[in-house]
C-alpha cells in the first residue's frame, strides 16, 4: 500500500480534484503518506477519531472529510440478543488491524452492561490463525454461544470462508458489515452501503458550494440493513418490521 502510494499517487497528484480512500487501513496509509494538498473524502471507516484521521466527529480540522460505516455497538448487541440469546461471545479479530483493535475495546465496554463474555479469538493473516480458529470452533475445543465479526479488513477478505465454516459449525455469527451476511452469516444491523456512497457525493457537493473540509462533521448512513439467515434461529416480528432488507 505504502509502495503504491508512494509510486503511483503522489506522482500524478495534480491530475486529482479528490483522493477517495475506503476502509481504515487505507484511509490511515494515504492520511500518511499523501501530501493534504489534494482532498480527501474517506468511506467505510468505522472509528475516523479513533484512527486519527479526523480531529472530531463535528469537524475534521484538516483538508479531509468522509463517512463512517459504525453502527453503535449497544445497538448491534442488544438487537442480537433478541435474536440469538449469548454469555459468551466469540470474537474474531486482526490484532494488527488498529480499527480490529478500536472495535474489540468498545466491545468490552458494553459487554458487563449487557452480562455476556468475550471469547478471544485473535486472527492476524500470519501462521493460518484464523484457519486454525475456525477448526477450534467446528471442534467444540473453543465453546461460544455465537461469534461476532467485526469490520476488519483482513476478516472481510476472508468472509467466505468465514461464514461458510461457522455454517458448517452450526455456529450463529453477528455481522457488523454487509459483506459478512452476503457470505453467510446468520444477521446483523448493518449500514446500506448505496447509503454511505450517498453521503460521500454529499461531502463532495457541498465542498463545491464552497464549505470547506476542515469544518465537516463525519457524515453517517440514515438507513440500516438488518438481515438474517435460517440456523434454526425464529426472528421476531418486531425486528422484521424494521429491517429494511431481511434474506
Amino acid at each position: 500500500m505504502g509502495r503504491l502510494l508512494r509510486k503511483e499517487v503522489n506522482p500524478k497528484l495534480n491530475n486529482f480534484d479528490y483522493l477517495y480512500v475506503w476502509g481504515t487501513t487505507v484511509a490511515s496509509a494515504a492520511k500518511s503518506i499523501v501530501p493534504d494538498k489534494v482532498p480527501q473524502i474517506f468511506n467505510i471507516v468505522a472509528d475516523p477519531v479513533g484512527a486519527g484521521l479526523v480531529q472530531s466527529a463535528e469537524s475534521s480540522g484538516g483538508n479531509i472529510a468522509g463517512v463512517t460505516n459504525e453502527i453503535p455497538l449497544p445497538l448491534q448487541v442488544q438487537t442480537a440478543l433478541k435474536i440469538v440469546p449469548f454469555r459468551r461471545l466469540g470474537l474474531l479479530f486482526n490484532p494488527r488491524e488498529k480499527n480490529s483493535m478500536l472495535v474489540r475495546d468498545k466491545l468490552s465496554e458494553v459487554a458487563p452492561r449487557s452480562r455476556f463474555e468475550i471469547v478471544d479469538l485473535r486472527s492476524p493473516p500470519a501462521e493460518d490463525m484464523l484457519q486454525a480458529n475456525l477448526q477450534k470452533l467446528k471442534n467444540k475445543s473453543v465453546l461460544v454461544d455465537a461469534v461476532y465479526l467485526p469490520p476488519d479488513s483482513f476478516l472481510v477478505s476472508n468472509a467466505q470462508l468465514i461464514g461458510s465454516e461457522l455454517r458448517a459449525a452450526k455456529i450463529k455469527s453477528i455481522a457488523s458489515i454487509e459483506t459478512f451476511i452476503e457470505k453467510g452469516a446468520l444477521m446483523g444491523v448493518v449500514p446500506d452501503y448505496r447509503e454511505l456512497g450517498k453521503a460521500a457525493a454529499m461531502i463532495v457537493h457541498r465542498h463545491h458550494q464552497g464549505a470547506k473540509l476542515k469544518d465537516m462533521p463525519v457524515r453517517a448512513a440514515k438507513n440500516l440493513c438488518g438481515t438474517s439467515r435460517a440456523l434454526n434461529v425464529k426472528v421476531p416480528e418486531a425486528f422484521l418490521k424494521t429491517a429494511v432488507t431481511v434474506e
